[in-house]
């Protein structure tokens, strides 16, 4: 019996090592383009609506077409319920050189537009027009369902706005309720992950150590 609560003990002390191990959850807000691209050090996406294969559908389309939808899946994203049309000719009004297309909010322009992350991301931003400007908020699950992670106002303009997140983002909401029309334009969608942390070999083996205890525990009872 001794022997068992030994062994108790050090299951109890692995299972203790691995959850202090663990990191807690963050969500940080960014107003600065280039900050928060350096923050996603694994992959990066940013949707150039003026570039292929996103300016290949005439000068104004529905991104839930099946020929955008395709081209947009392709890039990891999907939108949903919406119905968001991207337009051309908007020189006039955005703050980035050589971008004249913005993807405006949907079907009777409700004040919103929702996309699902392929795979989840960790950080996701955009930019508004020189009249417009929302809100990203970001969820945990699919379809705004899970858990709101964060949210952070983007636009009117060169006003990047951004959200990064420890926990996986799978799905965010573009609202444009700061505006009296609820109609609003993004362009210069982007987002990505963090790379993939490897443990130092020290912390390693600091991890193992309690587990290598608790196999020699297992043989040592075993053989009694």
């Amino acid at each position: 019996m001794g022997s068992m609560r030994s062994l108790g003990a050090l299951g109890v002390a692995a299972a203790l090592m691995v959850a202090s191990g663990a990191a807690q959850a963050a969500v940080v807000a960014y107003t600065n383009q280039a900050t928060f691209q350096a923050a996603l050090t694994g992959s990066f996406t940013l949707i150039n609506l003026d570039a292929a294969p996103f300016n290949g559908f005439g000068t104004s389309y529905r991104v839930e077409d099946a020929a955008p939808a395709a081209a947009f899946a392709s890039a990891g994203i999907d939108f949903f319920n919406f119905n968001a049309e991207v337009r051309a000719g908007q020189t006039g009004q955005i703050a980035t050189p050589g971008r004249d297309r913005l993807i405006f909010n949907g079907t009777g322009f409700g004040g919103e537009i929702g996309v699902n992350f392929a795979g989840g991301v960790n950080g996701i931003g955009a930019l508004s027009n020189n009249i417009d400007y929302g809100r990203i908020l970001i969820y945990s699950g699919a379809n705004f369902t899970g858990t709101l992670l964060g949210q952070i106002q983007f636009g009117p303009g060169a006003l990047f706005g951004g959200l990064t997140s420890t926990d996986v983002i799978n799905s965010a909401r573009f609202t444009c309720d700061f505006n009296a029309d609820r109609r609003c334009g993004i362009y210069d969608m982007q987002f990505g992950t963090f790379a993939i942390a490897i443990p130092e070999p020290g912390a390693l083996s600091l991890l193992a150590l309690p587990m290598l205890l608790l196999a020699g525990a297992v043989r040592r009872q075993s053989a009694r």
